[in-house]
């Protein structure tokens, strides 16, 4: 996964996972939470890309573009989702739109 920050994700969540009990048991929460379940996973994770535009959070906003690209959720499934975060959110979450746009593209997906 390409790394929109200068460090690693993976590397610190697991960095803080061994420091702080605390961050072991989100991050196992998490990886439940985002399971297939009654609501399956591919729409667990366009609903946190919609999310993730909705609280203007950039580097989500790549992890869940990426968990889409890996369970090969449609191009148009995205953008809608983008569409729902817009919404949501309002006319401030347009450079959020515009980051997963230009993520988007770089995947050559648009």
């Amino acid at each position: 996964m390409e790394q929109s920050k200068e460090y690693n994700r993976t590397e610190m969540n697991q960095l803080m996972a061994e420091t702080d009990d605390f961050f072991a048991q989100f991050n196992q929460l998490d990886q439940q939470v985002y399971a297939e379940g009654a609501i399956s996973k591919e729409n667990k994770e366009l609903m946190g890309l919609a999310i993730s535009i909705v609280t203007k959070c950039d580097e989500c906003i790549l992890y869940h573009l990426e968990q889409c690209i890996e369970l090969a959720i449609s191009r148009e499934k995205m953008i809608e989702a983008i569409k729902i975060g817009v919404i949501g959110g309002g006319s401030v979450t347009y450079p959020q739109a515009r980051f997963a746009f230009k993520t988007l593209q770089e995947k050559h997906l648009l």
